[in-house]
């Protein structure tokens, strides 16, 4: 306990500290809690801490080991869609490429700059959450999210983690400079064609971010409309405002026109999301299940504080906030269906939303008891992650089971970190394990899966990465045509074997 003697003798300073009242006795600690660098190095802090078990694990999650995988295709010169298949947006891949130029280092990068994402987008949400509530409140939302994150599949660079930073300037953008400004009728087509070019950049890493996009163009056209803009301006606003927004994928589809391969851009980007098939009904279930239960304490915290709210001052940025989680749940709703991590986007605006329970009794506790469950949650989580996928010990076994430089490898179903190797002959131009193991998959990608198979093996890669046992969406045909041959030309001489699933490398063995 801190001592401070004042003049007249010994005094007790009361601060209304981050998580509740507390004693100060020292004047510098009050002066340290409301210094304006404290809650950028709370956050700070609590983000490597939440995050600090993934540092420099390559296994922690395909999807972004595929695009770390795919920014060294680009660097080689390799060109998305055509070199290597996915569906996702040029501009990630390019993230990645940056990401790869720190050669030995680059998944330390990637993840370092995945948690300075992170860092940056609960500043955003801990400014806007202030105009809601207290300091204490608008630290807790940042915190929330952040812990959210690692609770869904964020811990690592999941695209939410990137995309949901240039969502959040938008936003706060637009609160700060418009909704907020004594001037914001005259501010209004300028910050918005900054807005909305934030979030063209945004749909360049996940085209799914456009609910929220139409969200904020809609609501910057009401308040123009509201106060008191003509049709012809509000017209040319639009136009305005449409033109940053899609002037970033027209670029990209603009290239690969200019080169030939128009169509083949089209197909990934557009043609393809709709050709995917259905999840098995019960894994679908079972999913949204998880999704609901991984936002429900938020959604209901959301709720409760728009509600209890409701005639509080500050009625324009609580509306514009409410509003943009809507639009979040929205986006989620269509394409959430799919994957756990799907529910990242919503952390960011529901924990904004509320941060004003912070203001009640009941609410603190309720926020608190919520950041502590997640942390321990995702703490727990992220153990067992990596018991079950590895770590870099993990993958420089895998490394030492592959002995041949110059042996080609297939990965079937596995780490796609393995092909930013020397081992990476392009034996195929669909090189995601999912595009060959997903029966949803079947019909969307461009290729018949068995067809490349038969391709693949005619080739006779050196080494076969595949898991056990076979997962619930898996296309048995294309795993029983494969193994046929891992059992006639094939030998395992490495296993990883995690607590539900082991991953087996293969190599081929020798003529007889």
């Amino acid at each position: 306990m801190f001592l401070f003697a004042g003049p007249t003798g010994w005094k007790t300073i009361l601060v209304k500290a981050p998580f509740g009242f507390m004693s100060l006795r020292a004047p510098f600690l009050k002066t340290l809690y409301y210094n304006r660098f404290t809650p950028a190095v709370l956050l700070l802090v609590f983000t490597v801490v939440s995050r600090f078990q993934t540092f420099g694990n390559p296994l922690l999650n395909i999807d972004e080991e595929f695009y770390l995988f795919a920014g060294g295709r680009i660097l080689h010169g390799d060109l998305p869609y055509l070199a290597f298949w996915d569906r996702k947006p040029a501009l990630l891949f390019v993230l990645y490429a940056v990401f790869h130029l720190f050669g030995a280092y680059r998944v330390l990068a990637y993840q370092i700059g995945a948690a300075l994402a992170v860092w940056g987008t609960s500043l955003l949400l801990y400014k806007m959450a202030r105009t809601l509530t207290s300091r204490g409140g608008a630290l807790i939302a940042g915190m929330l999210y952040c812990t959210g994150l690692t609770v869904c599949g964020g811990e690592g660079g999941q695209t939410p983690v990137f995309y949901t930073l240039l969502v959040a300037a938008a936003m706060a953008l637009v609160l700060f400079k418009v909704v907020l400004a004594a001037d914001g009728p005259q501010q209004v087509r300028r910050v918005g064609m900054v807005a909305m070019g934030l979030f063209g950049l945004s749909m360049q890493i996940k085209y799914t971010t456009v609910f929220e996009g139409v969200f904020l163009g809609l609501y910057l056209l009401w308040y123009a409309a509201r106060k008191g803009q003509t049709r012809r301006a509000l017209c040319a606003d639009a136009a305005l405002w449409v033109l940053p927004a899609v002037l970033p994928t027209a670029a990209v589809f603009l290239f690969y026109a200019l080169i030939g391969h128009a169509h083949d851009w089209f197909f990934a980007n557009v043609n393809s999301i709709f050709l995917r098939g259905a999840l098995p009904a019960a894994q679908t279930t079972a999913l949204k299940i998880r999704l609901f239960k991984a936002i429900a304490p938020l959604l209901a915290g959301g709720a409760v504080a728009v509600w209890l709210f409701r005639n509080a001052p500050g009625q324009a940025q609580r509306q514009f906030l409410t509003l943009w989680a809507l639009a979040a749940c929205c986006g989620v709703a269509v394409f959430g269906g799919w994957y756990y991590h799907y529910a990242l986007p919503l952390f960011a605006p529901l924990a904004v939303v509320s941060s004003p329970l912070w203001d009640r009794k009941a609410g603190r506790f309720w926020l608190v008891l919520v950041l502590a469950v997640q942390t321990v949650a995702a703490q727990k989580r992220l153990h067992k992650h990596r018991i079950e996928n590895g770590d870099a010990r993990t993958y420089q076994a895998y490394l030492a089971a592959m002995p041949d430089p110059e042996g080609c490898l297939f990965v079937y179903e596995g780490p796609p970190i393995l092909y930013d190797t020397s081992h990476w002959c392009g034996l195929t131009n669909h090189p995601f394990p999912g595009h060959f193991n997903e029966q949803a998959e079947i019909r969307s990608t461009g290729m018949n899966p068995s067809a490349e198979l038969d391709h693949i093996l005619a080739q006779k890669p050196r080494y076969v990465v595949t898991q056990d046992p076979a997962w619930a969406g898996e296309n048995l045909t294309i795993r029983a045509h494969l193994f046929q041959t891992l059992t006639r030309d094939y030998r395992a001489v490495y296993r990883h074997q995690g607590p539900q699933t082991s991953v087996v490398v293969y190599q081929r063995a020798p003529l007889p």
